[in-house]
């Protein structure tokens, strides 16, 4: 594991000039590693998790949660430093647009299940996926509009959560509430400072979109802490 951290730091990134028509001049160094050292962290953290989860729902939520995760982080990886030819970058593009979709819905899942009541929780499943497909397709499908809408729409599920804060409040504490805030915060100010492309100076090696990958690790984090709180 400590190898294949050092190579993935180490490896050059696959990506020039080619991809000036897709908006993006010569890549920093550190584009997409923290998102592909993410996922070789987080993946025993997560089969553990499984392993631990109390009882059959809870390990329904975190295998669901696992997946959305994995394919967020696996999906932005691949695309930010393994793929270099414009057809496959345009194609991947929309993925990883997409895959954020999955990590909402996902990291919403098991909260959902094991702190939100019976009657409320179905319906909020529901919505929330039903939001997180639509959102993805039209990611997938390269509507002209896509941006706008797939900006809002993740803004407004990932804050559909909220509504479960006060069940896992009651149920599980203060902590995992206040840690699902927190990861709510950091994905809202990082979607904030990489539309405003924060900061704005140019760096070979980290630049705001670096910065708005760091946000989304430090999220994840907060979100499987609470995570983790709750299923185990």
């Amino acid at each position: 594991m400590t190898k294949l951290l050092a190579d993935i730091v180490a490896a050059p990134s696959l990506v020039g000039e080619r991809d000036v028509p897709l908006g993006c001049e010569q890549r920093p160094s550190w584009r997409g590693r923290l998102h592909a050292i993410a996922l070789i962290v987080a993946a025993p953290f997560l089969v553990a998790l499984t392993i631990l989860a109390d009882g059959t729902r809870a390990r329904v939520g975190v295998i669901v949660y696992a997946a959305g995760l994995c394919t967020m982080f696996g999906v932005s990886a691949t695309y930010h430093r393994w793929v270099h030819t414009l057809r496959a970058r345009a194609m991947w593009r929309r993925a990883d647009h997409a895959a954020i979709y999955a990590a909402i819905a996902g990291s919403f899942t098991p909260v959902c299940l094991l702190a939100v009541p019976d009657r409320w929780s179905a319906s909020l499943l529901t919505f929330v996926w039903t939001g997180a497909l639509c959102g993805a397709t039209i990611k997938l499908a390269g509507w002209r509009h896509a941006n706008v809408v797939g900006g809002v729409l993740y803004i407004g599920l990932g804050w559909v959560g909220a509504a479960a804060i006060p069940a896992v409040w009651r149920r599980y504490g203060v902590e995992p509430a206040v840690l699902l805030i927190v990861g709510g915060l950091l994905y809202t100010g990082g979607a904030v400072g990489f539309a405003h492309r924060w900061p704005r100076r140019p760096s070979a090696a980290f630049s705001y979109h670096e910065v708005w990958h760091g946000f989304t690790v430090a999220a994840a984090a907060a979100h499987f802490a609470a995570v983790w709180q709750v299923a185990s």
